[in-house]
């Protein structure tokens, strides 16, 4: 969550989480967002994935499954090792696929078998993983799940 998410809010209330969040300041973006507060009894929570290159802008709405938070987590460290790592394993909605470069480049695939698959490449921030870490801890708070 960034910090103009986080002014003017009382810690009881809910605003939209962002698991996934990379830019590299050219236009080419993927945002995963939580946009809805978690229901009690419920393995997900509403959301959006936001999908921004000079020749696509896209928004699906999906679900995060809570049950895929560990793969994610997971996902994430295959990542700083820098190998490639896709989520949620065997999913048959949105599936994200990532392939570090050495050279700091990361390969994204986006694939929602009954919308769209887009491939881009972007080079994020050097400190990436461990706001993606902090990102997860956010949604796993938001949820009730820490």
């Amino acid at each position: 969550m960034h910090d103009r998410q986080k002014k003017g809010r009382r810690m009881d209330e809910w605003g939209p989480v962002d698991l996934i969040h990379l830019s590299d300041g050219r236009g080419v973006s993927l945002v995963l967002r939580a946009v809805e507060p978690h229901k009690a009894r419920h393995a997900r929570v509403q959301a959006e994935c936001l999908i921004t290159t000079d020749f696509v802008d896209a928004r699906l709405k999906t679900n995060i499954w809570l049950d895929h938070l560990e793969e994610w987590e997971e996902a994430l460290r295959r990542l700083s090792a820098g190998e490639d790592a896709s989520w949620p394993q065997g999913s048959r909605g949105l599936e994200l696929y990532f392939h570090p470069h050495e050279d700091g480049w990361l390969s994204i695939s986006v694939h929602d078998p009954d919308r769209l698959t887009v491939a881009l490449g972007l080079e994020p921030t050097s400190e990436w993983l461990d706001e993606h870490e902090a990102n997860l801890q956010r949604l796993r708070d938001a949820c009730g799940e820490s």
